[in-house]
Formats: structure tokens, sequence, C-alpha cells
């Protein structure tokens, strides 16, 4: 059979659009023409005036019905662009042995180099062209001849039906309905223009604007289309609540059955939790709505129906190892995605910080020949005929840097194979380090007082409606502001000790010592000058006390526990020279860090900030797992 196309929107399908399909038949001698609603305009992506897919292909079908034409909803049943070689490939598979002609108006020739698969449907398929009076198609094809080449143009001219029909306009026919013009019936089929009275397609201000959630404000009284998916949902009989998120946050949307359409509106009623859809209507502002806004649907579009049974539709019913393991859906449910939004809130005040004091950043390799902080807990990995380590640090390369640029820092992930089950710990996390030339520990302890202050401080003022939904107590965050209490380590041994507990002069702080202490202020607090025995190989000793290290950890309130670690280098080489002997790391893989004490050493120092451990205490979450998008522990390593 020889089979012509006609594709279009067809909002609506007019006679101006039978007319060419009719006129090509019979100038051609075709044995069938197929109307091909588009999922969009080929050339308008996103067009605001559509009417949904399914209205289209029902106005298409009563147009086609009346004068023996047919209708394919090829292009309605697929996502991504109109016309293009997959609508060729489909027809074929569908129709063996059948030969196509596309055909296409002479006004919208100019617009065919604008496909994105133009040239090879010109070479596949025959294109006919309908002129029609009122268009000149000589410049148009000459637009096609520049755009691709002088034998397409004349290939196009070559296979012209003309035609005598007046021009209808689908886009003058919307106005005409919106605005109470009477006949504008006389273009349309009366089963068409049926269709469009009693379901009133048009007879709202079909005009929207595509919107976010967040900023519905902005658009109350005006038509807007949200795109999310489906949160939750409720009612009964003609109502229906909708429940619809957007990544940037939930809306109540009021559905109505006699809005909607009797079929559109069991269709929403059946749609499971998490269907892609757009929702489209008025936006208006009301106090006792989620967020203080609803919109009144008027029309909708299902993208991607979801299956049933989601399977974290109860997140309460779930136990913790299960959410884990759904983890790419658990990001979704409301606390999830409150937390990973105050995530992203923090690394844009991280960065914001260090750039308005004229730090550089610079990136700290990922594979390292040997260890930073002890050699018990890397992950080694096979590297050609070698082997490497993931970083545990990208401290002592920022050393590197510091010294060629004064104020550096890194941004990256770390890892640590300790096997360590705790809240706080995870194998993969992110750090911040930064490194300054010309420091000294106090110089270290002001700027790590600095940026908690100013990360806190911009968590509490952005991410007011996420610590909301966390239901976040704020009242320990407002009071991160310096000075922040100083305690030698001496001094926190001595408070321990008046609180009965029984700390061991000389260990390293654990988590249940670091609560205790942080119960003691109303703010974070700094431990400095701790023995050297507890700290890494390239701590700078106190020039009064040799046996203690210029290191200080920020200990965090309620409970969150060491959120800073570091201090001031040590730039005497031969001491470095013989701590790499005492923690037994190889002379070899360090002298590029010792040649730093050889080339212009000055004093220098800086401090590592885990993100993970940040995040989870000012969203108050109970383990560090919740605060990166997929977490690596121990047990775990999917999804």
């Amino acid at each position: 059979m020889r089979v012509g196309l006609l594709g279009g929107s067809f909002n609506p399908p007019h006679r101006g659009h039978v007319a060419m399909a009719l006129a090509v038949r019979a100038g051609l001698g075709l044995d069938e023409v197929l109307l091909i609603p588009a999922a969009r305009p080929p050339h308008k992506p996103g067009h605001d005036a559509m009417a949904s897919p399914h209205d289209r292909l029902r106005m298409t079908e009563a147009a086609a019905r009346a004068h023996g034409l047919r209708v394919s909803a090829i292009e309605l049943e697929r996502l991504g662009p109109s016309y293009t070689r997959d609508t060729i490939a489909a027809l074929e598979a569908a129709r063996p042995g059948d030969t196509f002609f596309f055909i296409i108006g002479a006004d919208t020739v100019d617009e065919l180099p604008t496909w994105r698969d133009a040239a090879a449907l010109l070479r596949r398929v025959q294109f006919v062209v309908v002129n029609r009076p009122g268009h000149d198609l000589e410049a148009n094809l000459a637009v096609v001849a520049a755009r691709l080449g002088e034998d397409v143009a004349a290939g196009l001219r070559a296979h012209t039906v003309t035609m005598d029909a007046a021009d209808v306009s689908s886009t003058a026919i919307r106005r005409r309905i919106h605005d109470g013009v009477a006949g504008w019936e006389d273009d349309l089929e009366p089963e068409v223009a049926r269709i469009i009275s009693e379901e009133r397609l048009y007879g709202r201000d079909f005009v929207t604007t595509p919107a976010t959630i967040r900023g519905i404000g902005a658009h109350v009284g005006s038509r807007v289309e949200l795109r999310g998916w489906l949160y939750k949902q409720r009612g009964k009989g003609k109502l229906a609540f909708v429940h619809l998120r957007d990544g940037t946050g939930v809306i109540q949307a009021v559905a109505t059955r006699d809005q909607l359409g009797e079929e559109t509106f069991a269709r929403l009623k059946g749609l499971q939790q998490e269907s892609a859809l757009k929702l489209r209507g008025n936006v208006r502002a009301d106090e006792r709505a989620p967020g203080g806004y609803e919109l009144d649907v008027d029309d909708l579009e299902v993208v991607a129906p979801a299956a049933a049974d989601y399977p974290i539709a109860h997140v309460s019913d779930q136990g913790i190892d299960f959410l884990l393991g759904k983890r790419h859906l658990w990001l979704r449910s409301s606390k999830q995605h409150a937390v990973l939004r105050v995530r992203n809130e923090v690394i844009k005040a991280i960065r914001d910080f260090f750039y308005e004091r004229e730090f550089v950043l610079v990136d700290a390799p990922i594979f390292t020949p040997a260890a930073c902080e002890g050699t018990t807990n890397l992950f080694e990995v096979a590297y050609f005929e070698d082997k490497a380590y993931l970083t545990q640090s990208g401290q002592l390369y920022m050393e590197a840097a510091a010294m060629a640029h004064g104020k550096v820092y890194c941004f990256g992930p770390t890892f640590r194979a300790e096997r360590s089950k705790t809240r706080r710990h995870l194998t993969e996390f992110w750090m911040v380090e930064p490194e300054m030339a010309w420091a000294t520990l106090e110089d270290v302890m002001d700027l790590a007082e600095a940026f908690l202050e100013a990360v806190v401080a911009r968590a509490l003022e952005r991410c007011k409606e996420e610590l909301k939904t966390l239901e976040r107590d704020t009242s320990a965050l407002e009071r991160v502001r310096r000075p922040f209490p100083r305690l030698t380590y001496d001094e926190a041994v001595k408070l321990l000790h008046d609180k009965g507990l029984p700390f061991e002069y000389g260990n390293d702080l654990g988590a249940p010592d670091e609560t205790a202490i942080s119960e003691s202020f109303d703010r974070p607090v700094m431990i400095h000058r701790w023995p050297a025995a507890v700290k890494a190989f390239y701590m700078a000793r106190d020039a009064a006390n040799p046996a203690l290290a210029l290191g200080v950890d920020v200990i965090a309130p309620e409970g969150a526990g060491e959120v800073i670690g570091g201090g001031q280098r040590s730039i005497d080489l031969a001491d470095l020279e013989r701590q790499l002997e005492v923690h037994k790391l190889p002379r070899e893989a360090f002298e590029w860090y010792l040649d730093l004490r050889r080339f212009g050493a000055v004093p220098h120092g800086g401090f590592g900030l885990g993100l993970e451990r940040l995040v989870a205490w000012i969203c108050g979450r109970e383990h560090v797992r919740e605060a990166i998008p997929f977490p690596r522990t121990i047990y775990r390593k999917e999804p």
C-alpha cells in the first residue's frame, strides 16, 4: 500500500488538516492517509498551549472518521522528539511492504532543518509538500537548500501538491475560543467542536507557565504546569486531593471529575504512588494547604504510570537495613529529601566561605602511594603492575599547594577501611581540608570557629523548611557563635575526671568522652595540645612541652562528636624523618613531602572536616549514613 503520513500537533485538528490529507490522497493516488498526532510539535518542544495527548488523539480520530482517514497513535506511545527515524522504523515494522509519503505544509518546509533526524528522514521516505495560497514555497526551499543541500530542495520541489484552500490556524481557533468569538466551530468537524464545547478544552486560559513548587508563590492567580511524581492522593466521589512532589517541594492539587472529565478523572484515581505526571491549572493561596498554596487542576498528562505496590510506601513500617537496600527509592521520602537539600546548601556554603576568603580550590588525587593517617585503614587497589591506595586525606597535597598559593583547600571523597560499626563512621565520605601557609595553631582554631559559625548560620537561614520537615529543634544550632570554648587536652581530661569518668590520660577521646565534654558547654568546644603519641606523624610539637602536638579537635554538641580535626604542621625535617620511621611509613613514598621542608618551609596548618558528620548534626540525624546519598559501610556497598 501507498500510505501518506500527516503529522502535527492537531491542537485542535481543523478542516485545513483534513483538506491537506484529502488533496494528497487524490493527487498521488494514495491508498490511505494516516493522521499522526505528535507528543509535542517537533519544532516547538514543550509548547505551552497544548491540549493533553489523550484529548488531541480523540479529536483527531473524530476529524478523521468523517472523511475516511485513519489515525495512528504511534507518536503518543513513546517519549522523545516527534517524527524521527524511530517513527518510520516503527511504521515499517508494523506495516512491512508499505511505501510511505510524509506530508508537510509549504509554510513549515523551512522548519525541516531544525528536526533532529531531518536529513536521514529525507533520504529514507519521500516527503510531499502541500503548497497553499499565501505561502512562499520558494523562499522556504531556499532555507532547506542552504541547510540540507540543493538536491534535497529539488526533491521537495518535484513532489509538490498544490491546493486552493483557506489558511486555517489551530492557534487562531484556540484564541477565538478563549476570547469567546462566535463562529469558531466553522473551521472544525462537528464532532471535534462538540468535544471542545462539552469538555471546555479551550474554554479556559490555555497558556501555561512552567513552574516549580518551591517558587509557586510567584504564580498566584496564574495557570501553570507542574511536572513531578504522585506522592499520595485521597478523596472520594467527584473530588480528589493529589499531593505532587517535583524535587523542590510538595503541593496539594485539587482535581474534580467535572473539570477533568469522567475518563481522565478515573485514570487519575487509578494512578499508583510515584507515577510521573504533569498537572496544569490555576494557583491560589490557601493557608490551610500544605505550603500555603493549592493548584486547581484542569488538565493532566500521565508521563509514566508507576507499578503497583511501591516498595517503601510506608517508610515507618520498614527496618533501616531494608530502607538502605532501597536507598534509590528512600531518597524520595520527605525526611531523606530534606537531608540532601541541607547537604546541598552546606556544600555551597563551604565553597562560598573559602572563595570569599581567597582560598584556592586544589583537587587532591584519589590514588595515593602510601598512608598519611596510619597504615591499618587503607583500601588497597591494583594499579597496573603495581598497587595503590584510596586516599585517606588530601592534606599532604594541600601542604604542597599552600606553599604555591598561600591558602588552599580540597573537597572530595576520602576512604577509611576501618571496621567500625558506630553511627559516626562510613568507609567512604566527603571531607573538606583547608591549609594555610604562615599559620599557627591559633590561626587554625580561628578559621575553624569562623567556618562552623558561617556554615551553620547559612543552613539555618536557607533551609528553614527542610529543618522543619526534619522536626529539628534548632536552638542548639542558633548558639553556634564565636568564640568557642577552648580547652587544652589536660583540661579536658580533668573535666572528665570531675564528672567521674574513668578516662586514662594519654588516650584518644572516645564517643562517650566527647559527649560528656560537650554537655558542659552550649556550643562547639575546641580541645587542643594533645599528646603527640595519639596524633599523626606530621603534627608540630609544642615548644613549651614537646610531648604535646599542636593539634585541635572541635567537638560538636548534642552528641555529634568530633567534626573538625587539624592543627599546625611540623616543618622540622629531621623530626619528620624520625616520625616516618616510628610510624613504619615508606621513606621513598614521602620524599616529595620532605622536599617541602627542604625548599622554603614556613609555619603552616589546617584542618579536615567530615561533611557527613556536619550534615547529620545540623539535621539532627542519629547516623551519618543518612547524610550521604548512597552510604558505604563495612557491610554495604549497594545500591
